[in-house]
C-alpha cells in the first residue's frame, strides 16, 4: 500500500493562526477608533466655526439694533412725558371751576333797588375747593341797610342751595348822604361791601354700567 502524506492543511492552519493574530485585531481597532475620532473631530469643528459664523451674524445684528434701541428709548421718555402732560391738562380742564353760573345765581337776587359797583372772585386749587367773592354795591330804598341785608340773605340763600357751606357776611355797611331816585322818588342810599365763601365739590362721574354677557 503506498502511504500519502498530506501537508496543505499545515499551510491553511498557519494562515488562519496570522489571520486572527491578537496584535493585528488590536491595530485594526485602534484604527478603527483613530478613524472614528478623527470624524468626530472634524465633525464638531465643523459645528463650531458654524457657531462662530452664526455668532457673529448676531453680535452684528446687535450692534446694528443698538442706537435703534436708544432712539426707541428716548422717543419712549418723550412719549411719556406727553402723555403726563397731557393727564395733567385733562385733570385741570376737568377740574376746572366755571364761575358764569354763580354769578348767574348772585345776579338773580339783586333787587331793581341795588346796584353792584364791583365783584371780584378767586378760587382755591386745593380739594375742597374753597370759592370767595367779594361784592361792593349801592343799596337804596326808605331803609337802605335792610335791602342790603335783604340781598345778603338771598344770596345765601341761592347759593346755598347748590354749594356747600356758603356763608355771606358784611365787610362794611355805611349809610350814604347821597340819594338816588328810585320810581320817580329821593330815597336814602347805603354802600356795603359783602364778602360770600362756599366750598365747590365736584361731581363724581357715573360708573359706567357693567356689560352684560352675550348669552350662549
Amino acid at each position: 500500500m503506498a502511504l500519502k502524506i498530506e501537508l496543505f492543511h499545515e499551510v491553511l492552519l498557519a494562515k488562519k493562526h496570522q489571520q486572527y493574530d491578537p496584535l493585528k485585531i488590536s491595530l485594526l481597532g485602534l484604527i478603527v477608533i483613530a478613524i472614528g475620532l478623527a470624524s468626530y473631530y472634524f465633525v464638531e469643528l465643523a459645528q463650531k466655526r458654524s457657531a462662530v459664523a452664526a455668532y457673529e451674524i448676531k453680535q452684528k445684528e446687535f450692534e446694528r439694533l443698538i442706537p435703534l434701541s436708544k432712539e426707541a428709548k428716548a422717543r419712549e421718555d418723550g412719549l411719556n412725558k406727553e402723555i403726563v402732560l397731557a393727564e395733567r391738562l385733562n385733570k385741570r380742564i376737568e377740574g376746572r371751576f366755571y364761575w358764569a353760573p354763580v354769578f348767574e345765581l348772585v345776579a338773580s337776587t339783586v333787587p331793581k333797588n341795588v346796584q353792584i359797583t364791583r365783584l371780584g372772585a378767586d378760587v382755591t386749587q386745593d380739594a375742597p375747593r374753597t370759592c370767595r367773592m367779594l361784592i361792593d354795591g349801592l343799596a337804596a330804598g326808605v331803609e337802605p341797610r335792610a335791602v342790603a341785608e335783604e340781598l345778603r340773605t338771598a344770596i345765601v340763600e341761592k347759593l346755598g342751595q347748590k354749594y356747600k357751606n356758603t356763608t355771606a357776611v358784611f365787610k362794611s355797611l355805611d349809610e350814604s348822604n347821597e340819594k338816588a331816585l328810585l320810581d320817580g322818588k329821593q330815597v336814602q342810599t347805603a354802600v356795603f361791601s359783602i364778602n360770600i365763601s362756599f366750598v365747590y365739590v365736584q361731581e363724581q362721574a357715573p360708573a359706567p354700567a357693567p356689560r352684560r354677557k352675550a348669552k350662549s
